[in-house]
């Protein structure tokens, strides 16, 4: 039989024509030998089943028409998982599944012959699940009587379910390993119950949920009722919170129908959490308060990265979509995993902290920390506003996305497309519903996870790609619209790769590989923004010391003239910035006695700019006591991101008490740079 590793070979090739022996390598993460090895398992187990073997010609691989179709069928209907060699961190996860709907004593003896792994494998497997559990308060105990068991606090039990099976389902076979633990208790008929009373449910009463979520919802519900259920606790006014959503009424007879009469009755409060968190279409009606903290966290956004935003009531609508889900996960600690957390922070590192400020609204308002997962997504929110305002272009290809899996995905999909795609232009997401009722005359090609009738160019593309899944759709794409690129995208990497090894010794062929698919069909083909240090700005000549009294119109002039000698900017945004503290009042005041006057750069700006006036006696903004401003720093934007490095960078000067100090204290101009010089340096 086919292990777990051979299975994923074939899949692979099941879901390309053809594919090269580096790409899979990459794609598999596997070594020249090792891919070669499951190559010639494989083709071994086809031979015994006489089906036609899998060829390799000229360093690429093929499978038959025939042999995918026999393949598909049998993959899918007589898969012996048992052969299965599961890796660490799914160890990790279905163990505490097994243990968590135990129906006997678990013993070491159980965890190896589960996994057919060693005694001293399983071993380290309990300790790193140990360790798990001790950080979440809780305690993974065993004892000759009754085995593995876990002990604390119920909701922190259920919530390390939800984390398990959540990462699972990330997988290409997740839903098989979920499956097999619950096989192992003898315990599937809760699956197939759960489903069909969901599906009645949700049909009788027309709610609606994200695909992807209301899968995930069904394995929560399963296990929930399959394994020992203690006592959930949840205060009065969580109850309350609760109990005003309209979703609440209905939950009643799913709850009954799930756990019985008996069952405590806050099981159904927290059905309501999960459904909240994974409703397609949210009522207003229920958080009025959500539609008010949308509008509070875009004007935190607004203040903290001086950029206006144009179609407000737009984004207000979509955030406020976004945040009523991510509102319940975050109130109630509900894990959910961002697969590009670690990318958005480092590609997007100055948005990410702005966006973070951004949301202490929120932060303030669940009482609660906002994990760096979640802070990406509201990220890829913003970022992509902010695109869409620089990239609104007459005359450019238009691409329509659609995704079925729900806000978060889409957001995922849309950032990966964006990067990939620069030339082209997209607008907001669709689902699969809204997609039927838009003209082919407003889009020129279409980015789908599920298959949809077009006569334009369709390509099916899954939410969250790797690096070989990107490099095919970017070839389809090309192939279809040759003109697309400035730059030459036909460079083939793997002819590249043989000439490297040819004369050079390769000792990472695989992160070789990834950099050379992320050079040529990624980072070449973004039209980079550079994005200056705050001393880049802020130079010698920018800076301005002065004893005279001004007033705070005199003040913005003054601070200005700088950037009109060297023609950043024209007379024109001088008065646009006047005008906008008149009509918008004390807004440039960010505290600290520092204000940063700005306009829009339609108003007279001619290219990016800074300049800073240090006052020897501050003056009240407006003529407000409350609002004293000794040092003005005029800011002249180019676009909504060519700024953003040195505003960060300045904000973090501004957040930290001895360098701000510092700044209000001294006289120097010298000392100016290198106070910002230091700032620079703050982590």
């Amino acid at each position: 039989m086919l292990d777990q590793r051979s299975i994923r070979l074939v899949e692979e090739l099941m879901n390309h024509e053809q594919i090269t022996k580096l790409e899979l390598m990459q794609q598999l993460k596997l070594s020249d030998r090792q891919l070669m090895y499951d190559f010639e398992k494989v083709n071994g187990i086809l031979e015994d089943f006489n089906i036609p073997k899998l060829k390799i010609s000229h360093q690429r691989f093929q499978i038959s028409k025939e042999a995918r179709e026999i393949l598909r069928e049998k993959l899918h209907s007589d898969r012996s998982i048992g052969q299965y060699n599961f890796s660490e961190d799914n160890r990790f996860y279905m163990i505490y599944l097994y243990v968590y709907i135990r129906k006997e004593p678990v013993s070491n003896f159980h965890l190896q012959s589960l996994f057919k792994v060693s005694k001293n494998t399983a071993l380290s497997d309990v300790r790193r699940l140990k360790k798990h559990c001790q950080e979440k308060g809780l305690t993974f105990r065993y004892s000759r009587n009754e085995g593995y068991c876990i002990e604390g606090n119920e909701m922190e039990k259920r919530r390390s379910v939800i984390s398990c099976i959540h990462q699972l389902l990330s997988q290409s076979m997740g839903e098989e390993f979920i499956i097999y633990i619950l096989r192992a208790w003898d315990q599937e008929n809760f699956l197939n119950r759960t489903n069909d009373v969901m599906q009645k449910w949700l049909a009788e009463h027309g709610v609606q949920l994200v695909k992807t979520r209301k899968i995930e919802l069904i394995y929560y519900f399963t296990f929930f009722q399959a394994g020992e259920k203690g006592v959930l606790f949840f205060s009065e006014n969580e109850k309350k919170l609760l109990e005003n959503q309209s979703l609440f009424c209905l939950v009643s007879s799913l709850f009954k129908q799930l756990y019985g009469e008996d069952s405590s009755e806050n099981e159904i409060y927290l059905i309501t959490i999960l459904l909240l968190t994974a409703i397609e279409h949210i009522q207003r009606v229920d958080n009025p308060g959500l539609l008010t903290l949308s509008e509070k966290i875009i004007e935190e956004f607004e203040k903290n990265t001086l950029l206006p935003v144009k179609n407000k009531q737009l984004l207000k609508e979509s955030l406020f979509n976004h945040l009523v889900p991510a509102y319940f996960r975050i109130l109630f600690e509900i894990p959910f995993h961002n697969p590009l957390s670690t990318t958005i922070q480092s590609e997007y590192a100055e948005l990410f902290q702005f966006v973070k400020r951004s949301l202490s609204p929120l932060a303030s308002w669940t009482k609660k920390e906002i994990s760096d997962d979640e802070i990406g997504f509201f990220t890829m929110h913003f970022g992509s506003i902010i695109d869409r305002q620089n990239t609104m272009e007459i005359g450019r290809i238009t691409g329509l996305i659609v995704c079925a899996n729900g806000i978060s995905s889409s957001m995922m999909l849309a950032s990966q497309l964006k990067e990939l795609f620069p030339e082209i232009y997209f607008s907001e997401v669709f689902n699969g519903d809204q997609f039927t009722d838009i003209s082919v005359q407003n889009y020129d090609l279409v980015f789908s996870t599920i298959p949809v009738e077009s006569p334009k160019p369709t390509f099916v593309v899954k939410p969250l790609m790797t690096l070989v899944e990107k490099k095919h759709l970017l070839q389809s794409v090309y192939r279809h619209f040759p003109n697309l690129s400035s730059q030459s995208k036909h460079l083939m990497i793997d002819e590249i790769m043989s000439v490297i090894k040819k004369n050079a010794t390769v000792t990472n062929e695989e992160k070789l590989y990834g950099n050379l698919v992320q050079l040529f069909y990624a980072t070449s083909n973004q039209k980079e923004v550079y994005k200056p240090m705050l001393s880049e700005l802020l130079t010698e000549d920018m800076i301005q010391f002065t004893e005279e009294k001004l007033d705070w119109e005199e003040a913005i002039r003054k601070a200005s003239i700088p950037l009109l000698d060297q023609h950043i900017i024209q007379e024109s945004y001088v008065e646009a910035m006047i005008k906008n503290v008149k009509e918008l009042g004390t807004y440039i005041h960010v505290g600290k006695g520092v204000g940063i006057p700005h306009a829009r750069p339609e108003n007279g700006v001619n290219k990016l700019g800074m300049s800073l006036l240090k006052l020897k006696q501050p003056i009240a903004l407006l003529g407000k006591e409350d609002h004293q401003i000794d040092v003005f720093i005029c800011l002249a934007a180019v676009d909504n991101e060519a700024h953003l490095k040195a505003l960060a960078q300045l904000t973090k000067i501004l957040g930290n008490k001895t360098l701000i100090t510092r700044l209000k204290e001294t006289k120097s101009i010298d000392e100016i740079i290198s106070i910002i010089q230091e700032g620079e340096k703050v982590l």
